[in-house]
């Protein structure tokens, strides 16, 4: 059986997907062999290091590596944003560059609506989507309504604003996802 894997379809040939944490105990094995049938270079946790301890997630890291996928951490408080832009802005370039260069990126937090789709309407700016288009593509890949908090998305707004002043790129006017 393959794990819950949404595929965000906006971004193809990109494979980019969101998806809820993996299941624990004698599943968890099951669950990272599922990502690498789908190959699946890249999976990044969105959890923090008490969720990984009370999920039972503690082997993640350790499997994913067995099955030769990269495993990333980027801690994030559950219902919350990132700290920093910057921070975040780096991160999220590291996975448009895998992504570019062919590697699939699986992003998870608990429940893969929140969190995982802020970080994936990130990435989704950097891949060039319009603003107004980014939850709603986010959306439709998991089937229920994304971001998870309104927080979330006035934080990928702000995000959007910032970044779009970097020297470096600039995709269009900033929209408001409220």
């Amino acid at each position: 059986m393959l794990p819950d894997i949404y595929w965000i379809s906006r971004v193809r040939p990109a494979r980019l997907a969101m998806m809820p944490r993996p299941r624990s105990g004698d599943w968890l094995a099951d669950e990272v062999a599922g990502w690498s049938l789908v190959d699946i270079g890249t999976v990044v946790s969105l959890l923090e290091p008490k969720e990984v301890r009370e999920l039972g997630l503690s082997d993640e890291r350790a499997l994913c590596q067995e099955k030769g996928i990269e495993f990333l951490s980027f801690a994030l408080p559950d219902r919350g944003t990132p700290k920093s832009v910057r921070e975040t802005a780096a991160f999220v370039e590291g996975l448009l560059s895998r992504l570019r260069g062919g590697t699939a990126v699986a992003i998870h937090c608990r429940a893969g609506i929140g969190r995982s789709g802020l970080i994936c309407g990130c990435v989704l700016l950097g891949l060039g989507v319009p603003p107004v288009e980014v939850f709603p593509a986010l959306t439709q890949a998991r089937g229920v309504p994304v971001p998870d908090t309104p927080g979330q998305a006035a934080w990928l707004d702000a995000y959007f604003r910032e970044r779009s002043h970097a020297p470096t790129r600039s995709t269009g006017p900033p929209a408001s996802f409220a």
